[in-house]
Parts: structure tokens; sequence; C-alpha cells
């Protein structure tokens, strides 16, 4: 289109709209922007609180003109649709119906009252002007594989399939004409709508419907229809709110108003409300600069308990109650630097993510802890590691370490597969630009999960190893390293080494002999099948160190004792003690060895004083293994959670979460478990 064409259809737009009281400020003018096209622009200095634009109801196009549901909504010498055609889409899709409406203006040609406005819309066989990656060719819509943008596109394309399909059936033979309503122009109205509306409830003043219009009230709450509002569409979106929207049911008119000022010269654009690039590039077919406008979805689908779980927590029920049950949407963007957070990570996400993984994740003591605190906010415990909670944030890590990388990898692998020309045409070189920024936020979200993980297995201080003596100077690892510790299979037992040599020599022979292995015992080798066994044992042997030394044990061994402390309290009823003692948790083709080796070390001199204990109070061996059996199911983590895979023969299958703390004193050890402590000999050399 000419220049001098493009001049005289604006004119004529505009003449329409002062006709109809629909006006632009005397210092605001439409022209034809370069990057933008049509946009608005200051003629001079524009103040905060001037109507920049003020289009009245009378020129809007939408539903409402075919139920005409006001004076301020006719249909303008239309011809009325059949009132089946409105019974049955209605209720449930007044949407179609205004999309049936733009059709038949369009159709109408000078004839509509609209024709100076559809006369400046993209047209229908203009598909590089409605720009929307949905009206790209093939070749285009091939560089956007593997980014967020791909699925809602084809989503898109069924339901405008559909939503046709519905609405022709009831159209056709009822309407005059109803076979030049083709899909073609169903998907061009469709698509005017979804790139220049506006929402009802935020633009319609119930004054202006009827008052016995129960169910049209209803749709502009719910904003199950949108309204086009010829002129004041024109404004473009940058992403910076510097404008309102005021309805104003007395002069019939939405107004554009400044809030801040617009200098001479400048574009004065509208806004959209706050969408990053992935829903400004499929809704409206462009992108904005700056790092804050990039973001990438992530989709969760929590099993039916964890979901109901989630959505009984306090701490984020606004952000996810709204959500579809069988799913979770969350973004992960540019790091946030106004969130005041201990844990870095969460900054990359947007908020309640980390808590409906926690639900996911959950063992029995984690779940009791979220079911009896539904204020508790994982994400914003700044002793997270500490808590309760800790071993679950290291799985909440792992999860996402997972879900990034998972999701950088579709995007390379897309990205390599797509022929990229040296210069490409704008949809393509739009698209390239696009899906480098999402890979790009991707990996800055995961390098710091990656870091913490290594972090978390760099350093022990239960282990000799050298491999694990690296403790970095980072002040964020060094608190989470006084918090939580990560003990591999062969540190543990390094560490009945160097504490308890003469338990450890022991130890070691009762299981050489059984597995017929030399000594020392090469743990790369038992680990390949036997890790859940001798964690068990290890714990087990734990367990009998602490009855039997009570007070000397936690002096020597604080972090032990606190954690022991902590996880006996956190299965303190009677009802608990009684389940977890009585049930073996171990695969039935273990229990042989496992029985062996306890009983072996039962009868260890080292072991004497307890089990002169447990005979003399007829308790049994059996419920501490049981116990340990379930502490081994429960408080260990898979160790590629924290190494990213499933590392070389012999590297570790699992890894013990140690929570350190402030000990408990023993007199808060009034649980069945303090019972069961206080009769044992270390107990009662200490009690006076």
């Amino acid at each position: 289109m000419s220049e001098s064409k493009e001049a005289s259809r604006i004119t004529r737009l505009l003449h329409w709209a002062r006709l109809n009281n629909t006006l632009l400020h005397q210092d605001v003018e439409i022209y034809k922007d370069s990057q933008t096209g049509l946009s608005f622009r200051a003629l001079n200095d524009i103040p905060p609180g001037v109507d920049m634009v003020s289009s009245s109801y009378s020129t809007t196009l939408s539903y409402l003109n075919t139920i005409r549901s006001s004076s301020d909504f006719e249909l303008h010498g239309s011809q009325p649709f059949p009132s089946e055609f409105i019974q049955a889409l209605s209720e449930e899709d007044p949407n179609i119906i205004g999309y049936f409406f733009l059709m038949q203006q369009y159709l109408m040609g000078d004839k509509s009252f609209w024709s100076d406005y559809i006369r400046l819309l993209p047209q229908p066989d203009q598909p590089e002007r409605l720009a929307i990656p949905i009206w790209w060719s093939e070749a285009d819509q091939n560089f956007l594989a593997g980014t967020n943008a791909e699925p809602p596109i084809a989503k898109r394309q069924l339901l405008w399939k559909g939503e046709y399909d519905r609405a022709i059936r009831v159209f056709q033979g009822t309407f005059d004409g109803w076979e030049q309503y083709t899909y073609n122009l169903y998907q061009w109205a469709a698509t005017i709508f979804g790139t220049r509306s506006f929402r009802a409830s935020l633009t319609i003043p119930m004054g202006l419907l009827r008052d016995d219009s129960q169910q049209t009230m209803d749709h502009v709450e719910r904003d199950r229809f949108s309204i086009l509002f010829p002129v004041l569409d024109v404004g473009n979106h940058d992403g910076i709110n510097r404008v309102d929207w005021s309805k104003e049911f007395a002069s019939k008119k939405l107004n554009l108003v400044s809030k801040e000022p617009f200098q001479q010269g400048s574009q004065i654009y509208n806004y959209y409300g706050q969408k990053f690039n992935s829903e400004l590039l499929v809704g409206y077919g462009f992108t904005l600069p700056g790092l804050q406008h990039d973001a990438v979805n992530l989709k969760l689908s929590p099993p039916a308990g964890a979901a109901k779980l989630c959505r009984s927590l306090n701490c984020h029920q606004i952000q996810i109650s709204t959500q579809p049950e069988e799913e979770f949407m969350f973004k992960v963007r540019h790091r946030c630097e106004t969130r005041n957070v201990r844990i870095i990570e969460t900054q990359f996400f947007s908020h309640g993510l980390f808590d409906t993984i926690a639900c996911m994740v959950a063992n029995g003591r984690e779940l009791h802890f979220i079911s009896a605190n539904s204020s508790y906010c994982l994400e914003k415990d700044p002793a997270v590691f500490s808590g309760p909670m800790g071993r679950n944030l290291l799985l909440v890590l792992h999860i996402l370490r997972d879900k990034l990388h998972s999701e950088i990898t579709r995007l390379q692998d897309t990205g390599r597969a797509l022929s990229i020309p040296e210069y490409g045409n704008h949809n393509q070189q739009m698209a390239v630009v696009y899906r480098t920024r999402q890979l790009s936020v991707l990996e800055k979200a995961l390098k710091p999960i990656q870091t913490r993980l290594s972090a978390l297995t760099s350093f022990s201080s239960l282990c000799s190893h050298k491999h694990k003596s690296n403790r970095t100077s980072d002040e964020n690892f060094v608190e989470m390293h006084s918090q939580v510790e990560l003990l591999s299979l062969d540190c543990a037992y390094d560490w009945l080494e160097q504490q308890y040599p003469n338990v450890h020599d022991a130890v070691s022979k009762i299981i050489s002999e059984d597995q017929d292995e030399e000594l020392p015992l090469d743990w790369a080798v038992l680990i390949e099948d036997w890790d859940k066994v001798y964690w068990i044992v290890w714990i087990y042997l734990v367990w009998m160190l602490w009855v039997r030394d009570c007070e000397a044990f936690q002096k020597r061994h604080p972090a032990l004792s606190s954690w022991l402390n902590r996880i006996s309290m956190s299965h303190s009823d009677d009802m608990t003690v009684r389940e977890l003692t009585s049930t073996f948790y171990a695969e039935p083709s273990e229990h042989e060895t496992i029985n062996h080796t306890l009983h072996e070390i039962n009868q260890l001199s080292q072991f004497n004083v307890v089990q002169e204990w447990l005979q003399s109070e007829r308790i049994s061996w059996q419920g501490l293994r049981n116990y340990a059996s379930f502490m081994e199911t429960e408080e260990t983590i898979p160790a590629e959670i924290v190494e990213g895979d499933s590392g070389p023969r012999g590297a570790p299958k699992k890894m013990l979460v140690i929570i350190k703390g402030n000990d408990l004193t023993h007199s808060e050890l009034v649980t069945p478990w303090s019972q069961f402590l206080h009769r044992a000999p270390g107990y009662a050399k200490t009690t006076n």
C-alpha cells in the first residue's frame, strides 16, 4: 500500500471516528513507524493525566453487538444472526460469535458501519501483515521447534479448527451466504481479535448492559469474549506501563490516559500487561529486547496427592490455585535481584515452583511436616538446609537440574537439525534470536544449581578422603556445609575406621568372610550390588554406638547426634514407632545377608553391654534393624542427584543426608524413643 493511500485511509478512519464520538487528543497523531507499523505519536509534550485517546463504546465491535445488549452496542444495519446460532454458542463460546460478526463486516465491504476501520486492518490475504507465527510458512515455523512457542501454536490451530467446525455446523443453511464464511476467514478474524482486542472485564462498565442480561454480565466478568476498540487499538506495546485505561459510564467512553509524561516526537505506547517474549511472539508476532522480557515455561504434572497437598498450602495459594488440576505452569527467567532470599537458585524461578516440587518428592517425614505447617514456604526458609526439609531441597534441586538440562538438550538438538541461513527472512531471524535467548535463560538458571550440588560433594567433615576436602570459600556454601552434609558409603565406613577402628576391623572381617572378599574391602566392588545392605548395616552400627556411649557419643559426634535426635523425634508417636520397628524395609533377597551380618555384629565383645541390656529389657535387635532399614529408605538420596549421572562402575549409588543443627538435650526427648533410649546402658550411666 502506498504511503498516500494509507494516509488517506487513516484520515477516513479518524473522520468516521469523530462522527461517532471517538477522538484523538489534539497533541496525538497516528503515523506509520518503520518497526511497529501504525502507531501513536506525541505532537507536543504530553503531561500525566491527559486523555490521549477517547473511544466511544458505540464504535466497538464484539459479541455484544450481535445480541444488542444495549443501545451502545448496535448491529448498525447488519443482518442479525439466526437465533439458533446465537443460542447454540452464547452460553459457552460468545467469543466465536464475535469472530463471525467481524467476518460478516469484512464480507459487507463498504456497506459495513466499520468499513473504514476494517480497511486499515491486515487483510486475510496478507499473512505477512498478520505477523503471528500461526500464519508463518512451515519453513519459518520450523525455526521455533523445541521452544516454548511451538506447543501453543499447534494448540491454537486445533482450538480454532474445533471452534469453527462447531459454529459452521449450526450456521450453514440458516444464514444467507454462509458459504463465504470460510475457515481461512475465521482464522483471520480470530487473529484480529487475538492481537488487537481488549479484555471485557477491564473495559466495559456494567451499567452499559441491560439489567436482565445476567449471562452477559457473567461473560464480561470472566472475560469469555473480548472487544475491538477502533483507533484505540493502534497503540503498540513496549513492556513499560506508562498509561491507564479509564472506563467512563457517564461519557460512555474508554480513555487511554497518560500516567507519565510523553516527550514531543516520541511514540505513545499502550500496555498489554506483563507478558514475556514467548507470549508476545505467539500472540502478537514480535518480541522485546531486554533480559526482563525473557522467560521459559516449565510445566509440572504432580500426582493427585501431591497436587492436593500443594493446593492446601497458604504460601503460594494465589499463584497456583487457578491452574488446571493436572498441571502447574511456572517460569524460568533471568535472576531477579530484588528478591531477598538465601537460596539464590530460587531467584531464577517463579514463586511456588520449589514448594510444588517439594510436595512431589517428599518422604513420609517431610509430608507430615508439610501437612502440619500449611504456611511453611521452602523457598523462603533462610535455614532450610538445617531444618526438616533439607533433604527435600536437594531433591528439588535435582528435579530442576534434570528438567533444565532436558530443555537445553531439546533446544540444542532441534537447533542442530535446522539449516540456518546466514541471512534468513524476518521471521527466521526473529525465531533464531528468540531460541538463543531461551537457551540463555535455561543455562543461567542451571549454573548455580550445578555449582551447589557440586559443592555438596566436594567436602565432608566426616570423611578423610582427599576428594572430600575441597571446602569452598563461598559464604553461601560455607553456611550450607555447616547445616547439611552428604555421606557416601565408602566415606561412612572411612568414618567408622577413623573413629572406632576396632569396631571397623571386626565388621570388615565379617563382611569379608560373608562376601568372600579380601581385606581391605574394595567398596567400589561392594557398592555395585550391596549398597543398600551395607547402608543398613552402617546405620545400625551408629545406633548401637549411640545407645552404648550416649553422652560421650554426643560430645564426640555432635553432627551425627543432632541428626539422630531429630530423626527420632520426627517419628515419635507410639503408632509410628510400632510400625517402623515391625516392618523390614529391604528386598527379600537382601534379608539373609543383612540378618547374618547384624547377627555377627551383635556377638562382638564391643557391644556386650548393649546385648545384655536388650535381653534384660526383652527388646528385639530386629526393631533396630527395621528402623535402620527405614532410615536407609527415607533419608538417603540417589547419588546421581548430586553427581549428575549414574557414574562409572563402583560409583556411589546412594548418599545419606545428614542434617546438622543445635543438638537436643536429653530432657527434650520425652517420646517413646526417649523411653527406649533412657533404658539404654549409655543413658543409665549419665542419669542421677
